[in-house]
């Protein structure tokens, strides 16, 4: 990584909640709200928009952990802000912590963890997932 990766960089990202994001189980839509595996995968795009202006060229980031702890619902149409923070970097790992808002009210708070390798190691590990 790059020298400028730093504990305190931030991003943040934003979307608006639809009725693809509610969780649905076996068909069924089970609230019109945005679902907690739906807020995972924006915990892990705000990570991935703190690290990659600080990647060489010949590196790629892989998700190692995500955490999420679900403070109150997103409805059908909020527009949700998040933020991922730099709270810890080595040579190969970047952690972050995150929050989730609506209007400045947390929606959502936890961390995603990423590990910092070659994108020739990560094909590796993926060739070698299924050994």
């Amino acid at each position: 990584m790059k020298q400028t990766m730093k504990v305190g960089n931030t991003a943040t990202i934003s979307f608006h909640v639809d009725e693809g994001m509610q969780p649905v189980f076996e068909g069924k839509t089970i609230h019109p709200v945005c679902s907690t595996w739906d807020l995972a995968h924006q915990f892990e795009l705000a990570s991935r928009h703190v690290l990659v202006p600080h990647l060489e060229p010949n590196e790629e980031g892989i998700g190692s952990r995500v955490s999420i702890d679900h403070k109150r619902p997103a409805t059908l149409g909020s527009a949700v802000e998040v933020t991922a923070t730099v709270t810890k970097t080595t040579q190969s790992e970047v952690v972050c912590s995150i929050e989730a808002t609506i209007g400045g009210r947390i929606v959502a708070t936890g961390e995603q963890i990423q590990r910092v390798f070659s994108k020739e190691r990560i094909a590796q590990i993926i060739t070698n997932a299924d050994i």
